[in-house]
């Protein structure tokens, strides 16, 4: 005779994830990952020469493309400098965290490293940063990226930040104060539904009081996905609009990065996003989810069937749901990279500006990660586009 098998209920599902959130759980860690240290020290000693190579390859790559699709025709007036160079300089601009003006200076002393045969001032380098002269280029600079970095990457993460616009504000701060009258209002709060559709206010919205109320498009608002093995950016949304959230930039940024990562399979995210409205966007993508959700929450799936499959594999078997459900940290490192290695305030003061230059960081931060793996991790790299 067959045993048979109970079926799971709500309030087993419910105390799971208490005791996961109560860190009662016993959960079984990891074996941390061992580093090549000898290839990593490597890696940082040609990181400038790699950087601005691949900068210079790249951003050929993306106008060569370009201009296949779409040739370039000649008009009156005198010629603009090529875009192709301004991109360059401003990709150098944000590298090194530097001011339009160093930025001239800096181009003039890596002109021939970057292949710049154009003149310009920092006049141009600043106009360029409108979106109708740099869109294209940024967005093809993205796929080739992707098509070197996460051809072969299934997992992603996804998690918001913010990059200040000013000094005189800490974005980690702000969210902390967010948090705390998040916590405050809840507990004199009903509980909301999760079938809802997603609004523009997301999550900086605290029990109807705008968290970062003060000073007006103070923080650049940026929601990207993250490769787990090679922490290349695959997708990603920007605004500084105080009014959008997380959730807003969900829909936008999930397809981008389904665009550009051809093996995209699992999306892991915090409680934010376990919602069966996001789950039901995922589902439509033939795409995984693991989001730990809220201890109230039912095995209703509501014609979401992605959400009940979530559940029980969490309620089933918590240890092996766990062991992919924490590779999520990978986007708070890709936070904290971004923080770190790029920690220059944004200097743009109108908000299109501001956008582009937010993109030029994304775009930073997934050229140096392909130096790094050419030396730690090379076999996830499609050499057939990358160009040593």
């Amino acid at each position: 005779m067959t045993q048979k098998t109970t079926k799971p209920t709500n309030k087993k599902l419910r105390q799971t994830i208490l005791d996961i959130r109560n860190k009662t759980y016993p959960y079984k860690n990891k074996q941390l990952k061992k580093i090549d240290f000898t290839k990593y020290n490597l890696a940082q000693i040609n990181e400038i020469t790699d950087v601005l190579q691949s900068i210079r390859n790249i951003v050929d790559l993306a106008d060569q493309r370009i201009q296949q699709r779409d040739p370039p025709q000649k008009g009156p007036g005198r010629p603009k400098a090529p875009p192709k160079d301004v991109v360059k300089v401003q990709l150098l601009e944000t590298y090194f965290g530097i001011s339009d003006r160093v930025a001239e200076g800096f181009f003039n002393l890596f002109r021939e490293k970057l292949g710049i045969s154009s003149e310009f001032c920092y006049k141009t380098i600043e106009r360029g940063y409108d979106p109708e002269r740099s869109d294209e280029l940024v967005e093809e600079i993205l796929k080739i990226t992707n098509e070197i970095g996460n051809a072969h990457e299934t997992k992603f993460s996804i998690d918001g930040t913010g990059d200040p616009c000013t000094s005189k504000v800490n974005y980690e701060s702000k969210r902390s104060q967010q948090r705390a009258k998040k916590q405050t209002k809840s507990n004199n709060k009903p509980v909301e539904n999760t079938n809802k559709p997603i609004d523009n206010r997301g999550d900086n919205k605290a029990g109807g009081v705008d968290c970062f109320a003060g000073r007006r498009h103070d923080f650049q608002y940026c929601v990207f996905t993250v490769g787990v093995t090679t922490k290349i950016i695959g997708g990603f949304a920007t605004s500084d609009d105080h009014h959008r959230g997380e959730l807003s930039f969900f829909q936008e940024v999930v397809e981008q990065t389904v665009a550009n990562c051809p093996c995209f399979d699992v999306l892991l995210g915090d409680g934010l996003y376990a919602n069966r409205v996001v789950c039901g966007l995922l589902e439509q993508q033939e795409l995984t989810a693991y989001f730990l959700p809220r201890s109230n929450v039912t095995f209703k799936s509501r014609g979401v069937a992605l959400w009940k499959r979530m559940l029980y594999g969490l309620v089933l078997n918590p240890q092996l749901w766990l062991e992919s459900y924490h590779d999520r940290s990978i986007s708070e490192s890709a936070n904290s990279m971004l923080k770190r290695r790029e920690p220059a305030k944004i200097r743009k003061k109108l908000s299109p500006r501001k956008g582009v230059a937010e993109a030029f960081k994304v775009l930073v931060h997934n050229i140096r990660q392909i130096c790094y793996l050419k030396y730690l991790n090379p076999q996830m790299l499609n050499t057939e586009i990358y160009v040593k």
